[in-house]
């Protein structure tokens, strides 16, 4: 296909295949996956198979190529009025819904990053994806369907995304990153383990992902040693915003993740954290699996409106309890 590639999302292709050759697609879809993992771009994709004169996705067409270019008047991806969709930002696309299509048949609406939005954003859409016009889509985007209320994800057909496999994630950095060495390409695709998103951000040189591996990996050793003190100086590091401490958590959550497969000699690997993966492996298994229990209920309280800092505080006494 032209100017848009999957690359490791066999699955995800293989689905939208089946279900142009059938002329059969639901009105609502929930696309999960970690950041970085491609969620938006398959919600572009499949955009494209819903509006393609080809009916293909061919990435040619005049329908297509817009897209392409994000200038598709039947294609609106849903800005936020503030961190998360409000129930104004929900409403005026429920309205806007009810109009006819600019330029073709379809119209598609994209919901990215959905994790935090409230239930009373989610209800406002509930009418429209019960009983939607019959041009309307819409498309939503978040890490877990946890995010997602029940009787939306009833409603939705579920896409999820895993990291790439290691050869597809190399292909696309060599064709992505021209700046970047082989041997760079290699690390970086060992680092973040198939997630192509993070892999680009780390090889141009993303300041705050390099920092956040650097205290993903310091955390991994300071847990293994439960040093309280050390846990603690690099969780409040990045406890100046909820958001950053999110991300930090998140991606530690996945290197214990990575020590639980290594205790058992699974070896799947999803986390930046390298070798220091390895040190939580020596850890049981009660209390890895109450480590990452903790990492979720913390990532969840910085979606909310929690103090940070002392969040931060909870988490390190939790990790090396």
């Amino acid at each position: 296909m032209a100017g848009l590639k999957l690359y490791g999302k066999d699955h995800v292709l293989s689905m939208i295949t089946a279900m142009q050759k059938s002329g059969r697609f639901v009105h609502s879809y929930i696309i999960t996956g970690d950041k970085g993992t491609g969620r938006k771009i398959s919600a572009v994709y499949l955009s494209m198979a819903l509006l393609c004169e080809n009916g293909t996705a061919c990435g040619e067409c005049r329908h297509c190529r817009r897209i392409l270019k994000n200038e598709h008047p039947d294609l609106r991806i849903v800005e936020k009025s503030k961190k998360n969709y409000s129930v104004d930002d929900v409403r005026d696309i429920v309205s806007d819904s009810f109009t006819s299509p600019n330029d073709c048949d379809r119209k598609v609406y994209i919901f990215t990053d959905c994790d935090g939005w409230s239930d009373a954003a989610q209800a406002a859409l509930l009418k429209a994806t019960e009983d939607p016009p019959d041009p309307v889509y819409f498309i939503f985007t978040g890490v877990k369907t946890s995010a997602f209320l029940g009787t939306l994800v009833s409603r939705s057909m579920t896409l999820h995304i895993n990291p790439a496999d290691r050869e597809s994630c190399i292909d696309a950095l060599t064709g992505l990153c021209e700046n970047s060495s082989a041997d760079e390409i290699s690390a970086a695709a060992d680092a973040f383990c198939g997630n192509i998103g993070r892999c680009i951000s780390f090889l141009s040189g993303d300041e705050a992902l390099m920092t956040e591996v650097d205290r993903v990996r310091r955390l991994c050793r300071a847990v293994s040693e439960r040093d309280e003190y050390s846990c603690a100086y690099l969780l409040e590091s990045a406890a100046s915003d909820r958001t950053e401490l999110e991300y930090l958590v998140s991606m530690f959550a996945a290197a214990v993740r990575d020590g639980m497969s290594l205790k058992y000699g699974m070896n799947e690997r999803m986390s930046c954290a390298g070798t220091q993966a390895e040190l939580l492996s020596g850890i049981p298994q009660t209390r890895l699996a109450g480590m990452y229990d903790a990492c979720m209920d913390t990532a969840a309280a910085c979606r909310l409106n929690c103090n940070a800092s002392a969040a931060a505080g909870v988490l390190a006494a939790r990790l090396c309890s």
